[in-house]
């Protein structure tokens, strides 16, 4: 996760170095035909970020904060244009390593980290909406290379600060995992960047990453460097023949942390790291001279500190997880998102009997002063948590395992302990979930499967806001959320309606992974229902289809019958509610299907359609004005 104020001091003493060459039969430099080029291991978070940022620095500066976020379908084309330009230019990609387990010492940084976003968004939140979606055909045009390997310009002004798209991790494997690069990316039970320094000490090469815990590491005569210092150019040299050859070539500035501690005159960077880390020095020259003293505080154990960079991953591995959960995570855990890794890891590990495992959710795109957009798909995480519980408890042999989950709660953000189902519950709820999951696929058949999914969202979203008496979104709210179109201006309601709906389909896709993991874990062969279930949600589309930014959405449905869609999901909404009550007409100009929605929910029939199940909305009935709410603001 890095070390304060170490990149700030060392970086400087990068040596630039051309690493790669696109000149064929070069003399110079080694070429694309040369099978013996240099080998890259790679920090998948810290590359996913880098992209991101480059994407970003290229965006023009008339786009609003929001149009202006990367959107995945972008970030995954960056990511492997990437890829590709590196071989093009004779380098190996080796290994793309991504985070799969959090260490308990990181869990106050993982906190600190979600509470840093938390107050760039507040800060964001104060500021005002602009109209959106000024984007051109221009502005999506196809990636030149350029754009992700030169240095290029530096972040706009006008997007300092600006927020993060949440799923930029998963978004990267989804277009990693489908492609030639499958077969070098793993996810690990544990932190990329120590899997990446085990590699290069025992193998040599070059690592990419940001992350400054690599100057502590032992690389032996492994080198990293940094993403920013990546840069494409072109260099000239004279020839044997005397002919001036001009090449095209990949330079890096290369940090050797063998060299820089030599050049301290210290045996390595662990010490000098511990300085920093301990806030003893703000300068150099200070922690180098309380490095060679050993100069500490009573309140860090240097001994602490120093493990985590010199053991072997393998060594931690078999500390945590016994052999045969081992072997089920080098199997499965390729197909998991980091944060659904680090859930299944904890409920593996060794420590599952006396700790509870923690799940953190990924920081929204949200309205902050309103409560968290993931409280709308609880049951769903309820019920995957459950899951995952039930089916790995009877693999391992121990009878208690809690789950903590880590939200946003006003300004905070708190763990909150779970409460499982039953087996018998998790079995109604997966055959509620598979009935509502079928419905929409038949209702929905003529349109593409995208929308399909993000019509169930916006189902369960409008349930949930009736379920706990709040109001529910407009009719206009539900037509922008599914067509991404804004006028006249873009509001938090749409925002937060958007963060709402990304919450329902990436607890879905959570459901889908821990189905998947569990299936091929457990001792017990699922249910039927379960079976079902997993397989319905092989349909899942990539994050780069289910979540598009509001401007690929509003091209993908430009051809649709958006008012139709609309009666049909409103026919949906009042077959799910209860009762018959007195309709309140609506506008003319309104779907008539809306019309049909009753007022009240009754709690008796709520009994028989939805369950009220631990963890969900429990139904109180309440004499809502549905209609009024439906009517445009």
């Amino acid at each position: 996760m890095g070390i304060p104020g170490l990149t700030t001091h060392l970086k400087p003493y990068a040596v630039p170095t051309v690493v790669g060459c696109k000149t064929l039969g070069c003399e110079l430099h080694r070429s694309s035909n040369d099978n013996s080029g240099t080998n890259i291991i790679i920090d998948g978070p810290s590359f996913a970020y880098a992209i991101y940022d480059r994407l970003l620095a290229h965006k023009p500066e008339r786009l609003t904060g929001v149009d202006a976020i990367p959107s995945y379908d972008e970030l995954g084309k960056g990511a492997l244009v990437f890829l590709d330009e590196l071989q093009s230019y004779g380098l190996n990609v080796k290994h793309i390593y991504f985070d799969g387990y959090l260490p308990t010492l990181k869990r106050r940084v993982r906190i600190d980290r979600l509470r840093q976003s938390l107050q760039k968004l507040s800060k964001y939140r104060t500021l005002p909406q602009k109209s959106a979606h000024c984007k051109t055909k221009s502005d999506t045009a196809p990636l030149h290379p350029d754009v992700v390997l030169k240095s290029g310009p530096p972040i706009p002004p006008a997007f300092h600060g600006a927020l993060h798209a949440p799923f930029i991790v998963p978004a990267f494997l989804d277009a990693i995992s489908s492609s030639k690069y499958a077969k070098v990316t793993s996810v690990v039970p544990g932190e990329a960047e120590a899997y990446c320094a085990s590699v290069a000490r025992r193998t040599g090469g070059i690592i990419l990453s940001n992350d400054s815990d690599l100057y502590v590491h032992d690389l032996g005569l492994g080198t990293f460097g940094y993403f920013d210092s990546v840069e494409l150019r072109a260099t000239s040299h004279e020839q044997l023949d005397s002919n001036l050859e001009v090449c095209e070539v990949i330079e890096l500035g290369l940090n050797s942390p063998q060299d820089v501690a030599k050049s301290f005159e210290l045996c390595n960077l662990l010490e000098l790291a511990y300085q920093f880390t301990i806030g003893y020095s703000q300068t150099l020259p200070g922690a180098i001279k309380s490095a060679k003293k050993r100069q500490a505080v009573n309140h860090i154990s240097f001994d602490d500190f120093a493990r985590e960079y010199i053991t072997e991953p393998s060594i931690s591995e078999s500390k945590c997880f016994s052999s045969e959960a081992l072997a089920r995570l080098s199997t499965q855990s390729q197909f998991l998102d980091p944060r659904v890794s680090e859930l299944i890891c904890q409920v593996e590990s060794k420590a599952s009997a006396s700790h509870a495992a923690e799940a953190y959710l990924l920081s929204l795109v949200e309205d902050p002063t309103r409560s968290s957009a993931w409280l709308v798909s609880s049951g769903q995480r309820n019920f995957a948590y459950s899951i995952c519980v039930l089916a790995l408890k009877s693999t391992s042999g121990r009878a208690n395992v809690a789950i903590e989950e880590c939200n946003r709660r006003g300004q905070d953000f708190v763990k909150q302990r779970i409460s499982l189902l039953t087996r018998s519950e998790t079995i109604a709820y997966a055959s509620n979930l598979l009935e509502k999951l079928r419905t929409f696929a038949t209702t929905f058949s003529n349109i593409p499967s995208n929308l399909i999914w993000r019509l169930y969202a916006l189902f369960e979203v409008y349930q949930w806001h009736l379920d706990s008496n709040k109001t529910p979104p407009t009719q206009e709210l539900l037509r922008s959320a599914l067509t991404g179109k804004v006028q006249p201006q873009l509001t938090w309601q749409t925002i937060h309606l958007s963060a709402q709906i990304q919450a329902v389909l990436y607890s879905l896709r959570m459901i889908h992974q821990i189905l998947i993991y569990v299936a091929s874990a457990s001792t017990e062969p699922l249910t039927p229902i379960l079976n079902d279930l997993a397989a319905t949600l092989e349909d899942l589309p990539l994050l780069a289809q289910l979540m598009p930014s509001p401007f690929e959405l509003a091209s993908q449905t430009a051809a649709l019958d958006i008012e139709s869609i609309l009666e049909q999901l409103a026919n949906l909404l009042q077959d799910d509610a209860e009762g018959a009550d007195t309709s309140v007409p609506l506008d003319a100009d309104e779907p008539a299907g809306w019309e049909r929605i009753s007022k009240k929910r009754k709690k008796s029939n709520k009994q028989k359609k939805r369950l009220d199940l631990p963890g969900s909305a429990n139904a109180t009935a309440k004499s809502n004005n549905v209609f009024e709410m439906l009517m445009y603001p």
